[in-house]
Order: structure tokens, then sequence, then C-alpha cells
């Protein structure tokens, strides 16, 4: 039995089989050290892509907060002085 299993292995595969790998090995190499720099780009721009769109939101909720006026209540308070009136200004703000 031992005699079939040393029959089974060649010198010339052995050889053969270890070049074919050797060859696919120094393939793959270059082309993994060309494609991990283009998957880091790709993540670094997802990641400013998604500070853009944040940085975006913060600009339009200061914009709006900007546009926000408060509301004021003018009355005319008679005054003890005499017939002059004085303008009284009750202000209520309701955005901060």
């Amino acid at each position: 039995m031992a005699n079939s299993i040393l029959k089974g292995f060649n010198l010339s595969k052995i050889v053969s089989g270890v070049n074919n790998t050797i060859g696919i090995v120094n393939k793959a190499i270059p082309i993994y050290k060309q494609v991990t720099p283009i998957v880091k780009n790709v993540k670094s721009a997802f990641s400013s892509v998604t500070s853009i769109k944040e940085a975006a939101k913060e600009a339009e909720i200061k914009e709006i907060k900007s546009m926000e006026r408060p509301i004021t209540n003018f009355k005319k308070v008679n005054n003890t002085n005499g017939n002059r009136s004085e303008l009284n200004l009750d202000t209520l703000t309701f955005f901060q």
C-alpha cells in the first residue's frame, strides 16, 4: 500500500503545482496592492459625504433659527398723569 502511494507522487508534478501556485500569487499581489488604496478612498469618500450632509443640515437649522423673530404685543396703557397715553411693550418670546 505504501508503495502505491509513493508511485502517485511524482517530483515533476509537485514542482509543477508549486510553480503554478507561485505564478497565481505573483499575479494576485499587484492586484491587491492596486485595489487596497481604492477601497480606502471609497470609504473616506463616503465618510466625507456624510459629514457634508451633516454640515448642510446644521447650516439649514442655523438659517431657520436666524429667520425666527419673537412675537411682540403692543398695548396702550393710560397713564394716571393726565390724558397722555404711553406705549407699553410686553414681549412674548417663543423662539430662542
